[in-house]
């Protein structure tokens, strides 16, 4: 009963606190059955990140896998989170069933941002959309970042939806914890931090209180700074460099701008993949014209391969402008794809049933965005948080028509994207208060906020 009563305020009165709920549990039954159906892909860390969280555990440091070498190679908080996980005695089923759970209480949070904002029936397709995503539903069986990346970006948004002039300064204050969680998780969310700040300093000058805008702003930033600061202390320290995010965006940025990736993918018909075999041969002959500049011990070392790799990458761009734009544009579509490369036991017709969620998918957040920016022109609260939204969008675009980019890569916009399909009905709404209906739409009360 204790749990019944707990969650009793976060349930809306009416119908639509019900469906919520029912799409939270489909959505819980939906992510199980993919977790038990694709229960292989907990056994492949292609990126290491159960590794070093095994090494964490055995070494008691952030260590290469098997070894006691310091790195920063890799975002320090799925480890950790993988780690406390597997110290409770749990394996990888743990971790997936875990993600099972992030990945529900993602529609919860995402579905309560935009039910503050729109206070109508709207958000339930919000819920929808983060119930059935195929990007999600396949990263809860996946050991990645994304998982718990859009839950801590559900929450945020969330929790930016609560405050206004009259919340108190520690919830801006946990506001930028959460974004620092953010930073530590998937480094990416740093360019959309920039476009904020550069949002926040414009909003600030223009507004008749901007001291009271600007201090809440340090306050963001504070919680920010709180939380990174311990890792670039770490890399200060134990690697002679204050990293705030990785190692690795040197290799990422060189993988998909090279002469390799560029006939092996880019001059190939759509769908093409980079094989194995040619993958491996150009990791060697990488390693190799390292070894041949930097020397021998050099080349072994995080940073110094790092700036080698971001050297080599501005190299070929610069040299190779027309082939990097075509490159760009194979990597656009791949961000906005509406079919993976590669579909575990996909068939033509699945495939096609993917491709028909996402297209659905796009043509609601594109409505709803026309709408949310015509019902949000006299609410500057609502104009500034739709254009967070879609800075968060552009911001992860950007980045990955330069760097490294899949279909995958989309997963953290998702919640973004959700959100914005929301809007897709504000015109109908609107008509219908225009009609005097809107006692029965406003009727249900939002959930109490603590």
């Amino acid at each position: 009963m204790k749990i019944l009563d707990a969650i009793k305020p976060w349930i809306r009165k009416g119908t639509n606190g019900k469906i919520l709920l029912i799409i939270c549990f489909v959505g819980l039954i939906a992510r199980i059955f993919f977790l038990i159906v694709l229960r292989d892909r907990l056994d492949v860390d292609v990126d290491a990140y159960l590794a070093h969280a095994e090494t964490l555990l055995e070494k008691g440091g952030y260590y290469k896998p098997g070894t006691e070498i310091p790195t920063a190679y890799r975002p320090p908080l799925v480890p950790i989170f993988y780690a406390v996980l597997l110290w409770t005695g749990g394996g990888v089923w743990l971790i997936g069933l875990t993600q099972v759970l992030l990945g529900t209480a993602t529609i919860w949070y995402g579905t309560l941002a935009s039910w503050n904002l729109l206070k109508c029936s709207d958000e339930i397709i919000t819920a929808g959309i983060l119930a059935g995503s195929p990007i999600l539903l396949y990263a809860n069986c996946s050991l990645m970042t994304e998982t718990l990346f859009t839950f801590l970006l559900a929450y945020g948004f969330f929790l930016a939806t609560l405050l206004t002039s009259k919340s108190r300064l520690k919830e801006f204050l946990w506001l930028g914890i959460i974004a620092g969680l953010l930073a530590l998780c998937r480094p990416g969310i740093w360019a959309f931090y920039l476009l904020l700040a550069i949002g926040w300093i414009a909003v600030s000058l223009k507004s008749k209180v901007w001291r009271n805008s600007f201090v809440r702003g340090l306050f963001v930033t504070g919680g920010l700074l709180l939380v990174i600061f311990p890792w670039a202390l770490r890399n200060y320290l134990v690697m002679g460099s204050p990293i705030v995010m990785t190692t690795h965006g040197g290799y990422t940025l060189l993988l998909g701008n090279n002469d390799t990736f560029y006939k092996e993918v880019v001059q190939q018909p759509w769908g093409a993949t980079w094989q194995e075999d040619s993958l491996l041969a150009w990791q060697q002959q990488l390693e190799e014209e390292m070894k041949q500049d930097l020397g021998e011990e050099q080349s072994q070392l995080e940073i110094p391969r790092d700036r080698w790799m971001k050297e080599q990458a501005y190299q070929w761009i610069q040299s190779n402008p027309t082939k990097f734009l075509e490159a760009c544009w194979l990597r656009i579509r791949r961000f906005w794809a509406i079919t993976p490369n590669n579909t575990p036991g996909g068939t033509e017709f699945f495939d096609k049933g993917i491709a028909t969620i996402f297209v659905l998918f796009y043509i609601a957040a594109a409505i709803g965005t026309f709408y949310w920016f015509k019902y949000s022109r006299t609410d500057q609260r609502h104009m500034i948080f739709v254009a967070a939204l879609i800075s968060c969008i552009a911001s992860f675009c950007l980045i990955h028509t330069v760097y490294w980019s899949n279909m995958r890569m989309r997963a953290p916009v998702e919640v973004c994207l959700a959100i914005l399909a929301s809007g897709a009905f504000l015109d109908s709404l609107s008509i219908w208060k225009s009609l005097g209906g809107s006692s029965e739409k406003e009727s249900s009360s939002p959930p109490e906020q603590e």
